[in-house]
């Protein structure tokens, strides 16, 4: 449960950032003018790095769990 909780929280702070909170685009503006295969294979990149680096972080923390 805490993993879904995390993989949501994850996947909303990129959608939140990439629709809303980039609205002068700065961050995102670069990626606005590609298409549309390169804009979900960046942002899957994107997310699936995001996953990657929390599943490193907290491995330590759930090492004794596995």
């Amino acid at each position: 449960m805490g993993l879904l909780i995390i993989a949501v929280i994850i996947t909303l702070s990129v959608i939140l950032d990439y629709f809303i909170f980039d609205h002068d685009d700065k961050h995102w503006d670069w990626l606005k003018k590609a298409s549309k295969p390169v804009r979900r294979s960046v942002m899957g990149c994107y997310l699936l790095m995001s996953f990657v680096i929390y599943v490193g972080l907290s491995l330590p923390y759930i090492k004794p769990f596995l």
